[in-house]
């Protein structure tokens, strides 16, 4: 059984594609499976695929119902204990990064990385927490192009929710960590390069993504756990810290609430 299992999908994305392959097929890490899911493209994709069809476990090329039930796809077909989801146009950051995740020997059911933003005209880097706690994860999220999770947890979770069209990851992320609270891992180096013209990088993904994350949030927490971390979201933790440094009562309130939240979620 492979250590790890690479799923790419792709549609119509020739050169993110050629990109994509050539950060994987030179890592000095070997012990992967290499799987691609093209969405039956009508470029020049499957010239790719076939020059370098010796470095893949399983490609297929056939219609599908989006970016989930593609990547679901890829789920059935792996073997590996961890799956890295790096779909065409994303990169690995350099060619020891799975050399260097593996040498930690990681038990944990999620190991989430530092992604690199790449906008063109510059690069930014993320700065993920070394906890990721529900009140996080309810306003933010870790990147699947960064992420290596256990293969069982789909097993005992189920697949991405293909309704999501945009979400998906969002919701599997919210429901395992968030609420299951299965353990993590913050690798705190970069993983992945993340090409920024994706579909849920674009200004009009980011009303649907609000739409769908709200859905995901109704859907596993209490009337008054959404209310509660909902104030909180729009309070802005990091803000608010600032606002107490010298403050002892405010902070005492604070740290009191957060105190009765947990119990709360316990």
């Amino acid at each position: 059984m492979p250590r790890l299992s690479i799923i790419t999908i792709n549609y119509n994305n020739a050169a993110g594609l050629q990109k994509t392959v050539a950060s994987i097929i030179t890592q000095s890490f070997k012990d992967f499976e290499y799987i691609i899911i093209d969405g039956y493209s009508s470029d020049k994709s499957i010239d790719v695929i076939k020059e370098n069809v010796n470095y893949f476990t399983y490609w297929c090329s056939e219609k599908d119902r989006g970016i989930y039930d593609a990547q679901n796809k890829g789920i059935q077909k792996a073997k590996g204990d961890y799956l890295l989801f790096l779909n065409s146009g994303d990169c690995l950051e350099n060619d020891k990064v799975l050399e260097n995740v593996f040498a930690l020997s990681p038990k944990e059911d999620v190991l989430y990385g530092e992604l690199i933003f790449d906008y063109g005209t510059h690069k930014k880097l993320s700065n993920l927490p070394a906890m990721l706690t529900i009140e996080y994860l309810f306003r933010d999220n870790i990147w699947h192009p960064a992420s290596f999770i256990k293969r069982s947890l789909f097993e005992k979770y189920g697949n991405y929710d293909a309704n999501y069209k945009i979400c998906a990851d969002y919701d599997f992320f919210f429901k395992t960590i968030a609420i299951h609270k299965v353990s993590t891992l913050h690798l705190t180096f970069p993983i992945s390069i993340y090409d920024t013209t994706g579909l849920s990088s674009n200004e009009e993904s980011l009303k649907k993504i609000d739409t769908e994350r709200m859905q995901v949030h109704k859907h596993y927490l209490k009337e008054d756990e959404y209310a509660y971390l909902d104030n909180v979201s729009r309070f802005k933790i990091k803000s608010l810290s600032k606002f107490l440094v010298n403050k002892p009562f405010l902070t005492s309130i604070f740290n009191r609430l957060l105190q009765q939240y947990s119990k709360l979620r316990n």
